[in-house]
């Protein structure tokens, strides 16, 4: 922009108009109760291709740093977070769970049915790109079965889904802010760190954020909590040879490998 100022533009085709729509009210609900959530700059909603101008949050996703940043740095980056989630969850549910940008419409009348969901995503993945067998999944499966009571016990709390080492932008080792909320997630709060552990896991890196951020929000490293880890893991093989956003990384043998070693890693720590 004109003086050197950057900005982000989302554009979105017709039928992403909802969903920008949502991450607008969202917005405008979240960052005055202290969500740091970037300010909205211009929106374009009812244009043909719609978008939303808000302003470019300085520094860089979590996942570009994390190896670079120490201890404190990670900690406090955590307790970031963990303050973000919990204004978040002092919204309230509605006895609803799963995705939705309001929480009567979420679609699940109970917690079981998320992961549910997502293992029977990751499994017409798998089945699709043929890159992994489908022992790791029917693994999951049957914990998901052999957990289904404390699951659907789960109560329908608010929280941020996308709070990995993505969307959450970091400068000069601290907090700058959180991107990408179009909807919220309505369940076990833990599934953000458990999706956040099992990218780190997956390549290689250590548990040191996610133990903080754990211990900022007071979240119990229990056997949900781990097997929420194991499904993640499976999830992200379900992603290799997939198409996004064209900006996919290429599925290697070394990934793979990787990811399996975490899964045994995690499965280890489930049964433990």
């Amino acid at each position: 922009m004109a003086g050197g100022t950057s900005v982000v533009v989302r554009m979105g085709r017709p039928e992403d108009r909802s969903s920008l729509a949502d991450g607008v009210d969202l917005n405008g609900r979240l960052r005055p109760l202290g969500v740091p959530l970037p300010r909205l700059l211009a929106t374009g909603l009812d244009h043909p291709l719609p978008w939303v101008m808000q302003e470019r949050l300085p520094g860089t996703d979590l996942a570009d740093v994390v190896d670079e940043l120490s201890a404190s740095q990670l900690a406090g980056l955590a307790d970031g977070v963990a303050r973000a989630q919990a204004i978040v969850a002092s919204l309230g549910g509605a006895g609803r769970h799963g995705y939705a940008a309001a929480a009567e419409l979420a679609p699940h009348a109970g917690w079981a049915a998320v992961p549910e969901a997502n293992l029977d995503r990751s499994r017409d993945r798998i089945l699709r790109a043929g890159l992994f067998d489908l022992a790791p999944l029917e693994l999951a499966t049957e914990w998901l079965q052999r957990l289904r009571s404390e699951l659907d016990a789960v109560v329908a709390t608010p929280f941020l889904h996308d709070t990995t080492t993505r969307n959450v932008i970091v400068a000069s080792g601290a907090l700058s802010g959180i991107v990408d909320v179009d909807d919220l997630c309505f369940g076990d709060p833990r599934y953000a760190p458990a999706l956040t552990l099992a990218v780190l896991m997956a390549h290689g890196r250590a548990d040191t954020y996610v133990a903080a951020w754990m211990q900022a929000a007071g979240l119990r490293d229990d056997r949900l909590f781990r097997f929420y880890v194991l499904l993640f893991l499976v999830d992200l093989m379900s992603e290799h040879g997939q198409r996004f956003n064209g900006n996919e990384p290429m599925s290697t043998p070394q990934d793979r490998t990787m990811l399996l070693r975490a899964f045994g890693q995690a499965l280890e720590r489930l049964t433990a």
